[in-house]
């Protein structure tokens, strides 16, 4: 049975001279002085009993891997660990050094990063804010999202740190878009790869963040992280504007990077056409790092069963670190270059957070609410229905009272846990959330005012 973790390496295997097919033409090898490396993210949709033919797909998926020319695999949804473990036997030879991350309550957090490279530490960080446990319908607070990160060391010495995840999913309007806790995990691993940069590492993030261009998932990712989309470095942003209605599907790819509700994919294809969209990305350090491909990929249907191999599709990424920054980041003395520092969000970007937050915050108190009532009214119905025995005869009505009693118990207990605990995390969780969004907003204010003073990399009050 394969271990979750192989950071040894187990084989060598020969880099192919070819670079895999992708949608709208082929990955371009270009010749930058061994600077290049390949990102290939893609979302599996591996739910046990619950994704359908799960099993011929996945196998499918780690065929098409085992082939394929990336150098770093990121995969979302590989929930199932017998189809981790079909994974590494089918790919252990070209991808050597492997992690599947277990953190989440019962299928984990559906992480894998496969890399050709030497995998030098990992960690996995649970996001704060994720889901309510009362919505175990959506499974999102159950499996742990998170942020599953690795420091890989390329061939030039330079260390690479990979931030893969997989945001929470939006249901609907309104609050089941969950627009805030994506907001809240977008903020969270802005941070971390802030401090990424600051490290001095070559920092990428990629996977489903559940969030299209115009979000202000998005918008974090890009002002506060620093980072830019590997989609826009290549085809600029100009298309973001461009209606998904008015194109065909197969533009809507070429044009638009699309990886989710397409009409060519088969488990999407009752969708509207406008309804498809882009929630898959590999954002990239433009300081560091520029991208000279960018495709769709894993767009072909399974041989026999002619049903496409996820419900998202891939990105396959060429990138290519930057000649100018190969010998600062060598050496790890990128952090102390001024340009390097990720660069803070607009004012306005601040405010609209904290919106967001304003408008969810009476959902998370009303939820903690009514599950508090319910439970306090629950000890006066089981009290009222033990004392209703003495006057019920025996027989049926005695058993249904004391059925009665029973449901009204533990259904009580189960809300009165979720109102005391998850209830309370959640709401100290929006306030710390808050309190960062303001601390760091007053701190811009300040900076723009010109009342607050950088003493190197530590800022104080004049």
């Amino acid at each position: 049975m394969m271990s979750g973790v192989s950071l040894l390496p187990m084989a060598p295997s020969p880099r192919s001279s070819e670079t895999s097919v992708a949608f709208g033409g082929d990955l371009r090898t270009v010749g930058s002085g061994g600077l290049e490396f390949r990102m290939l993210t893609l979302n599996c949709w591996g739910l046990k009993y619950v994704s359908k033919l799960r099993e011929p797909r996945m196998r499918f998926i780690a065929n098409g891997l085992s082939v394929s020319d990336a150098d770093i695999v990121a995969l979302q949804e590989c929930w199932v660990a017998s189809d981790y473990e079909y994974l590494r036997q089918q790919t252990h030879k070209r991808y050597p050094y492997a992690k599947y991350f277990y953190s989440g309550i019962i299928a984990g957090s559906g992480l894998v990063l496969l890399s050709r490279f030497p995998i030098e530490s990992v960690s996995m960080t649970p996001y704060t804010i994720n889901g309510r446990p009362s919505a175990f319908f959506r499974g999102d607070w159950y499996v742990g999202k998170g942020i599953a990160s690795a420091i890989i060391r390329h061939p030039s010495g330079i260390a690479i740190e990979v931030f893969n995840t997989h945001m929470h999913a939006p249901y609907g309007p309104g609050d089941a878009s969950y627009v805030c806790h994506r907001t809240s995990q977008a903020w969270q691993i802005a941070r971390q790869i802030r401090a990424a940069v600051e490290r001095g590492h070559l920092a990428i993030a990629v996977g489903d963040f559940n969030s299209r261009p115009d979000s202000l998932t998005y918008a974090l990712l890009t002002q506060r992280a620093g980072l830019q989309d590997s989609w826009t470095t290549v085809h600029g942003s100009s298309t973001e504007h461009i209606l998904a209605a008015s194109l065909t599907p197969e533009e809507q790819i070429t044009t638009l990077g699309v990886t989710c509700d397409s009409l060519l994919n088969t488990w999407r294809a009752d969708q509207d056409i406008s309804e498809a969209k882009r929630l898959d990305y590999c954002f990239h350090a433009p300081h560091l790092s520029t991208v000279d491909a960018v495709n769709v990929t894993f767009v072909d249907k399974l041989p026999g069963l002619n049903v496409s191999a996820s419900d998202h599709f891939g990105v396959s990424v060429v990138l290519r670190i930057l000649p100018s920054a190969r010998s600062k980041l060598a050496s790890g003395q990128e952090q102390v270059e001024e340009g390097a520092r990720p660069p803070n969000l607009p004012i306005a970007s601040y405010q609209s957070i904290l919106d967001v937050i304003a408008s969810y915050l009476p959902t998370a108190q009303a939820q903690q609410y009514y599950r508090l009532l319910h439970f306090w009214v629950s000890i006066v119905l089981v009290v009222a229905l033990h004392l209703g025995i003495f006057w019920v005869k025996e027989g049926w009505p005695a058993f249904l009272v004391v059925l009665g009693s029973t449901v009204i118990a533990v259904t009580g207990v189960i809300d009165g846990m979720l109102g005391f605990l998850f209830g309370q995390n959640e709401l100290r969780a929006l306030k710390e959330f808050e309190e960062e969004v303001r601390w760091e907003m007053k701190r811009m204010e300040d900076l723009l005012s010109g009342t607050y003073e950088n003493v190197g990399s530590v800022g104080k009050p004049r």
